[in-house]
């Protein structure tokens, strides 16, 4: 785990000098602290087609500590690698490639050289075998090419800027004449080049869904290449490819017949027992490590399971490390839950209970993250990454788990309201008839009565417009009103497009869980872990994101997911009760406490709300009301008053939606520091 950054010049405009190049070295310094490196091509003749190349790297060393193994690294044929990340199948590919090249000695035991090697081997084929979590940057000088690629689910990031090439060149195809890269956004912000100014269509993403999906960034001049992409680049031009589609079924998929058997209760023992192979060897594949590893342990159903597969997996006599943090509030502490599933798995368990300093941490994320970040979840996981790395460097997460095995209540409530039209035309009525809006209570957001209101208020809409309804910050009027922009307004189709163009041959629920898969978990949760985690060098992987749980998920049915069978009618028998990840509790049910599986999904928080109207209140206030702020240059001051009055007053619950404006505003003041 590492971060990188460069500059590729196919004109002499965008030359990178050492002191730029040291610069976005230093804004990546806190992703690796075990080793730092550069590299500037010799010369770099423009005229003869020769680019000038500029390389960076921070290392965190975790596969083969030996200085050897620092990067940029360097292959005989002139190519040099800065990459971020972990090749969980390195040793395997190292031995197909030692096959393929038995007189080219290896000088290193990490996953660096492997890259490079199978690079070498294979082309830009290589992304399609490895096995991993990674982001690089290879500049192939004797072809003059760069080559960019991301891993499959978007696990580790990589943003790119892109110049125009000299005056009067074709730009056919896309022809640059520069391109930047990085871990992160504020190292391209160094370049007098990169056109940093804010881009309004991507902050009317960010108003409604609290964060900015890939390729957009807050940066009018830069980009997040998306997942499972690679780039090639040259004087000439751009390519672009997608080597894998996490929707899609793999060949042992229920779907494809390689795992459903019998149908009914004999096809599903079949399906349990194939997601616990495939879970656990994930586990295993992803403990490689030459440093100390532990776990994030909730006591929730995903990070127990990741525990339970890591201790069945670890080598005899190995200590499983496991961690959690709680918090004096009892509505946001799980540390008791977590210290039983310890207990039962026998792992040593460290566990930290946090006094928030909310005030001081925020403006350390909105560094870290450099562009509007509003998921309030990434203060929990900032304070559990700096406990846990006290201890280790690497530690596993269950992140993932809900988007592959249907773990959030949005499923349900599509799959509930998508039978309205099989409603007696009575019954179709009164569900119209806004009687609900009279049910008491409801105004904290995350309430039973509140999630009715909404599913209800939602139940005469589209199917794509019921999935934007329910993971929305902002409503398309409020939006407008804060930001009356066209380009903020063209933003607000966005993800009712992107589901109807994801629905062909899927039902609702299998619908909403593709498109979680290609947009909130890496750009949300994805980004969320790894800068959060990063602020304190800690690597975390993420066993479901292994491609071959991904790919099985993928082809599991809406039947197989709730363990309904007969359709639509029969889901309607026990609306909203079917148990979310059913097929995950039956397949680890024997290794785990029943009380895991019996509680409720309580979710990573934080009480933000009460937060917001006690000791954040004066850095909120402070924040959205000043002359300076980007609230009073570009944002509608009145709908900023109300809510900040209806919050405070306990009107309304506005506390996910105060909090990403407040972390709008404290990006605006790293932005202009």
């Amino acid at each position: 785990m590492c971060g990188f950054a460069g500059v590729i010049a196919f004109d002499e405009r965008y030359r990178c000098s050492a002191e730029q190049l040291a610069r976005m070295s230093a804004s990546v310094a806190h992703r690796g602290p075990d080793g730092e490196g550069s590299w500037i091509s010799a010369g770099g003749d423009i005229s003869t087609a020769r680019p000038h190349a500029a390389l960076a790297h921070r290392r965190l060393a975790i596969l083969d500590p030996d200085p050897r193994a620092n990067q940029p690294f360097a292959d005989a044929r002139g190519r040099q690698l800065v990459f971020n990340g972990e090749i969980y199948n390195f040793r395997e590919l190292r031995k197909e490639l030692s096959s393929l090249r038995p007189d080219d000695p290896w000088r290193t035991e990490c996953d660096t050289e492997v890259l490079l090697a199978a690079y070498d081997a294979w082309g830009e084929r290589c992304v399609e075998k490895f096995d991993g979590m990674f982001a690089f940057a290879l500049w192939d000088a004797p072809a003059g090419a760069l080559f960019l690629a991301r891993d499959r689910m978007g696990q580790k990031p990589l943003y790119l800027a892109v110049a125009p090439p000299r005056s009067g060149a074709a730009a056919a195809g896309g022809a640059a004449g520069a391109i930047a890269f990085a871990s992160e956004l504020s190292a391209l912000r160094v370049l007098p080049w990169v056109d940093a100014s804010t881009d309004f269509s991507a902050l009317g993403h960010y108003l409604r869904w609290g964060y900015i999906p890939a390729p957009l960034t807050i940066c009018q001049g830069c980009q997040k290449l998306p997942p499972a992409r690679w780039m090639r680049v040259r004087a000439g031009g751009v390519e672009v490819e997608r080597y894998f589609d996490p929707n899609d079924a793999g060949p042992d998929a229920p779907s494809t017949g390689g795992t459903r058997g019998a149908s009914g209760v004999g096809g599903d023992v079949l399906i349990g027992s194939r997601v616990r192979d495939v879970v656990t060897s994930a586990v295993r594949r992803q403990l490689i490590s030459d440093v100390p590893l532990g776990c994030f342990l909730s006591g929730g159903i995903d990070s127990s399971i990741v525990a339970a597969a890591m201790k069945t997996s670890a080598p005899r006599g190995q200590d499983v490390l496991t961690f959690s943090i709680g918090f004096d509030d009892p509505r946001y502490d799980e540390t008791r839950h977590a210290a039983e599933v310890a207990r039962h798995l026998g792992t040593r368990h460290q566990q930290f209970t946090v006094r928030p300093d909310a005030a001081a941490d925020l403006p350390k994320l909105a560094r870290v993250f450099a562009e509007p970040f509003g998921d309030s979840s990434a203060l929990p996981t900032h304070y559990l990454a700096r406990e846990a790395r006290r201890h280790v460097k690497v530690a596993l997460s269950g992140d993932g788990g809900d988007e592959l095995f249907g773990g959030y209540d949005r499923y349900r409530a599509l799959w509930l309201t998508e039978s309205f039209a099989a409603m007696p035309p009575r019954l179709r009525q009164i569900a119209t008839s806004k009687l609900w809006e009279r049910l008491p209570g409801g105004a904290h957001p995350k309430s039973k009565v509140a999630r009715v209101k909404r599913m209800l208020a939602s139940i005469h809409l589209s199917a794509g417009e019921r999935y934007d309804s329910y993971v929305r910050l902002f409503d398309d009027a409020t939006a407008a009103e804060l930001l009356p922009d066209e380009a903020a307004v063209a933003a607000a189709p966005w993800l009712g497009r992107e589901f109807a163009a994801l629905a062909d041959g899927r039902d609702v629920v299998r619908t909403a869980m593709a498109l979680d898969r290609v947009t909130y978990l890496p750009d949300d949760l994805h980004c969320k872990v790894d800068r959060a985690a990063m602020l304190h060098a800690l690597e975390v992987r993420s066993p479901f994101m292994d491609p071959a749980v991904v790919s099985f998920a993928a082809g599991l049915s809406t039947e197989d997911l709730f363990g309904v069978r007969g359709g639509r009618s029969a889901f309607m028998q026990s609306p909203m009760t079917a148990p979310a990840k059913r097929l995950l509790r039956e397949a680890f049910a024997a290794d785990l406490p029943p009380t895991v599986f019996k509680r409720p999904k309580m979710g990573f928080a934080v009480p933000i709300g009460d937060w917001l109207r006690t000791d954040l209140r004066p850095l909120l206030h402070d924040a959205l009301t000043a002359s300076g702020s980007f609230a009073s240059r570009h944002l509608h001051r009145p709908t900023i008053n109300r809510l900040l009055s209806e919050h405070d007053q306990q009107r309304q619950d506005h506390a996910q939606r105060l909090y990403a404006l407040l972390m709008l505003e404290l990006w605006w003041r790293v932005e202009r520091a």
